[in-house]
């Protein structure tokens, strides 16, 4: 088996593919890099003057008419039965912040922490302590900065790993090969696992140096402006669970590239399967109420992210005999994901090997 798989890892490394892969990863890199320093770069001294001249001007016009704009705005609270703290009365008054263009640092610091954590959309369920799901939202993979941004970027290494993955075997299948390197192993189960292991340990390097590089080009690009923010020996380490996490996901997706393109046979076909379980599961998962926590996507996302909220809409009949709905936040642990993303695999890798030892693969 060692041998075949070092045969096969070398096939792999061999493969057109994989070398667009790599080429892809750079140009990902690049053209990260360069919106790192398009939004890490601080408001100018021109920008800062034009904000302190409008934020004056706003100043001015709020010592004169902000008692009566108050009073309006207590009104109109009241005409909505609101009380004026909740329809944002306490917070009319201008601020030299509001004038100035944003500036995103590389780790959100404490305030904009904060006001992450004040955007849930609902109260927590009985299984989800507010503590736990403020702690996942605390978590710089979840809260505007430049670190946070590469959460996507991630996604589309792990994406690359699976193409890699489909392509290695679909490329075989059709061109023959396959079925020739069949008459010099015959046994069909070690040759499968052969390959699911080289896509999986092949697309190591990929993912892993990938984002290395994605990180290092983001913290460079915020470090030349002084944007870096809080970063701290806490943050690293979080970079580096979520690498750990990130590598696993890619070696997985990996092996699942494999199965589809033993079950599908063409590339086009098995890459086209994903894009449409993605769509589907993003576009309609809302629907699907507390099924959402099973979905392939809400997996991924709680592995890689350390955990992920959901919310749904909890409704029940009200006095008057209308219903009354109202948002509740569901937790998927990062252990949910990771066991449910592993149990997608294990299913397709099984089926893949029964269909692998049966089927003609001319």
């Amino acid at each position: 088996m060692s041998r075949l798989l070092r045969v096969e890892l070398r096939r792999l490394w061999a493969r057109k593919v994989t070398r667009w892969a790599c080429a892809a990863v750079l140009v990902l890199v690049a053209l990260s890099t360069l919106v790192a320093y398009s939004t890490a770069r601080p408001p100018s001294a021109r920008e800062v003057a034009d904000a302190q001249a409008a934020f004056a001007s706003e100043q001015a016009m709020w010592e004169e008419e902000g008692e009566q704009w108050v009073a309006d705005c207590e009104a109109d609270a009241e005409a909505q039965d609101m009380t004026p703290q909740e329809w944002g009365c306490d917070q009319m008054a201008p601020s030299l912040e509001n004038y100035l263009p944003p500036t995103q640092t590389f780790v959100p610091d404490a305030e904009q922490s904060e006001m992450m954590l004040g955007t849930g959309e609902g109260v927590p369920d009985a299984d989800a302590g507010a503590a736990a799901i403020e702690e996942i939202r605390a978590s710089v993979w979840n809260q505007w900065g430049g670190l946070g941004s590469l959460d996507d970027l991630a996604m589309l290494l792990v994406v690359l790993a699976l193409v890699v993955g489909v392509s290695f075997v679909t490329a075989e299948i059709n061109s023959g090969s396959l079925g020739m390197w069949l008459t010099f192993e015959p046994r069909r189960r070690r040759v499968y696992w052969s390959k699911a292991a080289a896509a999986a340990i092949g697309t190591v390097p990929l993912v892993l140096v990938g984002f290395a590089v994605l990180v290092g080009g983001a913290y460079a690009a915020y470090a030349s402006f002084g944007t870096l923010g809080d970063v701290t020996g806490a943050t690293w380490a979080e970079v580096a669970a979520f690498t750990g996490r990130l590598v696993v996901a890619g070696a997985v997706l990996a092996a699942v590239g494999v199965a589809l393109g033993v079950l599908l046979k063409h590339a086009a076909a098995a890459v086209g399967v994903v894009g449409v379980v993605a769509w589907v599961c993003l576009a309609f998962g809302y629907a699907s109420g507390e099924l959402q926590r099973w979905l392939p996507t809400t997996a991924l996302t709680a592995w890689l992210q350390g955990g992920s909220v959901f919310t749904i809409q909890n409704c029940a009949p009200a006095a008057d005999g209308t219903y009354e709905c109202a948002p509740v936040d569901h937790v998927v642990t990062t252990a949910q994901g990771g066991l449910t993303l592993l149990g997608l695999a294990a299913v397709v890798t099984l089926v893949a090997i029964v269909v692998f030892r049966r089927r003609d693969v001319s």
